[in-house]
C-alpha cells in the first residue's frame, strides 16, 4: 500500500532546526522512509535531493577540511585493523544476527589470508571458504592445504576453543584436531609455537621447515 505525506516535503522547503548535522541526518534518513511509502523513486525525489544538499551543507560547515578528513578517516581505519572486530564478537552466539555473522566470516578469511603468507603456505595450494549456514546457526570459515587444515568458529564448544588445527596428509585429516583460541589466529609466532606442538609426519614436517 503506498501513500504520500507531507512530510518529506515541509522538511526540505523549511529545514528550520536541522543546523546539526545528527538532525540532517535523521531527517534525511526519514524522508527516504517516507518516499519509499509513497512509492516513489529516491533518486528523483526533489525533496530528497534538498535535504541532501542541505545535509552537505552543514557537514561542510561544521566539520574539517577534506584532507583533515582523510588523515582523521585512515588513522580509525588503523586502528579498526588494530584491534579487528572478530576478537569482541568470538565467543557469542552470532546466530541470527547477520552483521555480526558476516564481519566475523570476513575477518577470519582476511586473518587465514594472512596467516598462510606467514608461515609459508602457497597461495595456490592454500583455499579458504566460508560457510555461513542457515539464519540460527553461527557458520565456519576454512583454510584447506594438503598439510593443513584451520577451522574458525564464532564460538567453540568449550571458551578459547574458537580455532581447530588439524594435520592432513595430502589434504585428508589425519589424528585429532587441536583447539586454539582466536587470538592466536593473529598472532604468527603463537599459532607456529601451536603448530609445532601437534604431532605430524610427511607434509606436517614440510610445513614446520616453511613456518
Amino acid at each position: 500500500m503506498f501513500y504520500d505525506t507531507l512530510y518529506r516535503h515541509n522538511q526540505a522547503l523549511s529545514p528550520a532546526g536541522l543546523d546539526h548535522l545528527p538532525a540532517a541526518l535523521h531527517a534525511l534518513n526519514a524522508a527516504v522512509d517516507d518516499c519509499q511509502r509513497a512509492g516513489k523513486p529516491v533518486a528523483g525525489d526533489a525533496a530528497i535531493l534538498l535535504l541532501i544538499r542541505h545535509l552537505a551543507d552543514v557537514a561542510e560547515r561544521d566539520a574539517s577540511g577534506v584532507n583533515a578528513l582523510r588523515l582523521r578517516c585512515e588513522a580509525d581505519r588503523l586502528a579498526v585493523d588494530a584491534a579487528p572486530a572478530l576478537l569482541d564478537i568470538a565467543g557469542t552466539n552470532v546466530g541470527g544476527n547477520y552483521h555480526a555473522k558476516r564481519t566475523f566470516h570476513y575477518q577470519a578469511r582476511r586473518a587465514l589470508t594472512r596467516l598462510a603468507t606467514a608461515i609459508g603456505l602457497d597461495g595456490d595450494d592454500a583455499r579458504i571458504n566460508t560457510v555461513m549456514g542457515g539464519d540460527n546457526e553461527d557458520g565456519t570459515t576454512e583454510l584447506r592445504h594438503a598439510d593443513l587444515a584451520i577451522r574458525v568458529v564464532p564460538r567453540g564448544f568449550l571458551p578459547d576453543s574458537e580455532v581447530s588445527i588439524s594435520r592432513c596428509r595430502d589434504g585428508q585429516e589425519i589424528g585429532k584436531a587441536h583447539r586454539a583460541p582466536i587470538t592466536e589466529l593473529l598472532d604468527v609466532a603463537a599459532f607456529q609455537r601451536r603448530i609445532a606442538g601437534i604431532p605430524g609426519d610427511g607434509g606436517a614436517l614440510r610445513l614446520a621447515a616453511a613456518a
